[in-house]
């Protein structure tokens, strides 16, 4: 006999996970619990079931489980719309079928959590420029769930400014796509801010928090505005309106061009602006001939530029004439010629030349025969020929001076060209002398036409041939007291010489306050002292420097010298000092550079005979039919060289003699013999301890030194 024991009441379901507190909705949990049993056996085979309902026991669902269940995954989206769930669990016995019930666990329901955030950029962007805005979704899954991570249905871009009262929108994305690329023209100039707010899978809306952001304009204008305010645009003629597009920042991301531009011009004699639109790169406009009004005299204009980026830029408003320029023509032939027209006639050829570079109407011809003063019509005509040739034998001999003016589009004579000279040749007039003076350093002026040069020659000597249209001169070197002849005259373009024209001068010095002159025998040169700032010095009567500050050293003498000190004044008078006798102290030979402060001592001579001095004359021999000997033909040159001969003891003498090679350099010994010029040779031995050597010392031509014009 078996008995049959029932366990109703025996199976006790008890819930121990997720009995209480908060779950996210779309998100799964899984719900636990225990069962208490007679045995193991009656625990693995009882039957289960879960029931589910909303907040309020409503909507609720069965769902059975496997036999022995203890847990279910809870997927919370069926239930998301409310604002929490109630779950119970019942257990039917195995044997007895007896069900029973664990108590009714209530959970609360929350939206799931996401964060936007890292959004780029954050410090700026430029108008017009396309960007990258990019920012991050994540989906954190709630604590306790098993899964449920959220992710990005779509999302929206805003901006606003301080001056906004409510977020405008700029982008959007209809995907998980954290990123998209904008044109930045659509953003407003300067600072805003940006966010961006994201729809998630499941409904739920994120937002991120505020970036700020600078939007950055390039910036450009316009400039080298042709024709410029106050020039001319001609009517009657084609005009360019041009302009230079400028990008005034290297703070840029990429090119920026011009787009496109509009020209905007109107008369003075209208109201409405006219326009010419261009497209792309080109920076101008062109206005056929006679668009402008009627009766106008001025234009205002100015040019609007559009860049790639989207930035429009106005240029100023520019005001022109739109009467044509006035012509200077240029006097192009016969210029600087001797001409003959007893057989045919002159043609004279000019170029027609304004700022607008308009074509010449008409013209008119003149000339002069007294050099400018009155001129005469020669030809005219209404046409643009440039170019007229004259009846033979319409000029007498003499200089003609001639000159042509041309009409513009406006049928308005210009200026006249600068006049052309030509002649029927002879020789200039004698030059009218028109001041002299009698100081020392003579001055003279004179009045000359067609002067290209002038000779001077004083006392009847002269001073060569100047080039140049200046007509004053003064002597550079100083004229003893008493009468000096002057004489002046001019060469024209043809090299003909005038006639002579002289005065007499009676030269007498003014001398004003003592100069004292102190000299002072120094190793290898002599130093002089006087009392003032600049001054001539003269040495045995010779001109031999310019120096101020008081202070001359001479290093070119060698043996006694009578120095003078000449100071003039600022009227062109000059005082002397007393002649002072000094000489350098050589006490062995010595060599230094000519500009220089020091001198190398040779003190060691290699033979009794140790100076010798060379000339050689520059000329040819030639022989001529019936002479016994050659003609001698000096041609003025002469090479003087200068040999030394000495000894260095030590590698720094040696050294030191050799830094002066090729330079310009004294030599001097205690004999009294002297050279200046270029230290060109020089021949070493070495012998007994100590180097003998051979140099050689080039003379060459040295700048004479002149008076200062006062």
């Amino acid at each position: 006999m078996i008995n049959c024991v029932s366990y109703q009441g025996v199976i006790t379901p008890t819930g121990t996970v997720w009995t209480s507190g908060t779950v996210a909705r779309y998100t799964k949990y899984r719900l636990q619990w225990t069962t208490n049993a007679e045995d193991d056996f009656e625990r693995s085979n009882s039957t289960c079931q879960i029931v589910i309902t909303d907040q309020d026991g409503g909507n609720g669902q069965t769902i059975s489980l496997s036999n022995g269940a203890t847990s279910y995954d809870l997927d919370t989206t069926a239930w998301s719309s409310g604002s929490g769930i109630r779950w119970r669990v019942r257990v039917g016995a195995y044997g007895s079928g007896t069900v029973t019930e664990s108590p009714t666990y209530s959970l609360s329901l929350a939206d799931p959590s996401a964060k936007v955030d890292d959004l780029r950029p954050t410090s700026k962007t430029y108008y017009g420029f396309d960007a990258t805005f990019s920012w991050a979704f994540v989906g954190s899954i709630a604590s306790g769930s098993i899964s449920g991570a959220l992710q990005q249905a779509s999302a929206v871009l805003q901006y606003r400014t301080d001056n906004m009262a409510d977020p405008a929108q700029f982008a959007s994305v209809g995907n998980d796509t954290t990123h998209v690329t904008v044109n930045c023209g659509v953003l407003p100039i300067g600072s805003y801010q940006w966010r961006v707010i994201a729809r998630s899978t499941v409904g739920t809306t994120h937002t991120s928090g505020w970036v700020q952001v600078t939007n950055v304009e390039v910036p450009v204008s316009v400039k080298g505005t042709t024709p410029a305010a106050g020039a001319s645009a001609p009517r009657a003629v084609d005009n360019r309106f041009s302009w230079v597009f400028s990008v005034d920042s290297d703070d840029r991301p990429g090119d920026v061009t011009q787009q496109s531009a509009t020209l905007y011009y109107k008369a003075n004699n209208e109201s409405a602006w006219h326009t010419a639109a261009v497209s792309g790169s080109q920076q101008y406009a062109d206005v056929p001939a006679n668009t402008f009004a009627e009766g106008c005299t001025t234009l205002d204009w100015y040019v609007e530029a559009v860049a790639n980026t989207g930035s429009k830029v106005i240029s100023d408003t520019i005001s022109v004439s739109t009467l044509d320029a006035l012509s200077t023509p240029v006097a192009v032939s016969p210029a600087g010629e001797y001409m003959d027209d007893t057989v045919q006639g002159i043609t004279f050829v000019w170029q027609h030349a304004n700022v607008t570079g308009t074509a010449q109407t008409g013209w008119e011809l003149s000339y002069s025969t007294d050099s400018g003063a009155s001129y005469l019509v020669l030809a005219n005509a209404d046409n643009a020929d440039k170019s007229y040739q004259a009846a033979a034998g319409t000029f007498s001999s003499g200089v003609i001076y001639w000159r042509v003016r041309t009409k513009n589009t406006d049928g308005v004579f210009g200026n006249y060209s600068g006049a052309a000279i030509f002649a029927i040749r002879r020789a200039p007039k004698a030059p009218v002398i028109s001041y002299y003076d009698n100081k020392p350093l003579a001055k003279m002026r004179w009045q000359a036409q067609e002067q290209d040069g002038y000779e001077i020659a004083v006392d009847g000597v002269s001073l060569g041939v100047h080039y140049g249209t200046g007509k004053e001169w003064q002597s550079d070197a100083v004229l003893a007291d008493g009468k000096h002849t002057l004489s002046v005259r001019i060469y024209n373009t043809y090299g003909d010489a005038s006639p002579w024209a002289s005065c007499e001068i009676k030269v007498k010095n003014q001398p004003g306050d003592p100069v004292i002159c102190n000299a002072e025998s120094c190793w290898g040169e002599v130093r002089l002292h006087w009392g003032g700032d600049k001054a001539y010095i003269l040495r045995d009567g010779e001109l031999i420097a310019k120096a101020d500050r008081g202070l001359y050293t001479d290093r070119t003498g060698v043996l006694d010298h009578r120095y003078v000190i000449r100071i003039f004044d600022a009227d062109g008078y000059y005082t002397d000092s007393a002649p002072v006798t000094a000489a350098p102290s050589v006490p062995y030979a010595a060599i230094g550079p000519l500009n220089g402060s020091w001198w190398l001592a040779l003190k060691y001579a290699t033979s009794y005979q140790n100076y010798t001095k060379s000339t050689s004359l520059n000329g040819s021999y030639q022989q001529y039919w019936g002479q016994e000997l050659p003609v001698w033909h000096d041609a003025g040159n002469r090479v003087v060289t200068h040999t030394i001969a000495h000894a260095c003891r030590s590698a720094d003498e040696l050294a030191k003699l050799r830094s002066l090679a090729g330079q310009q350099v004294v030599y001097k010994d205690r004999a009294g013999h002297l050279a200046i010029g270029v230290f060109k040779d020089l021949q070493e031995s070495r012998d007994h301890g100590c180097t003998p050597l051979s140099l050689s010392i080039t003379e060459i031509q040295r700048e004479a030194v002149k008076y200062d014009p006062v």
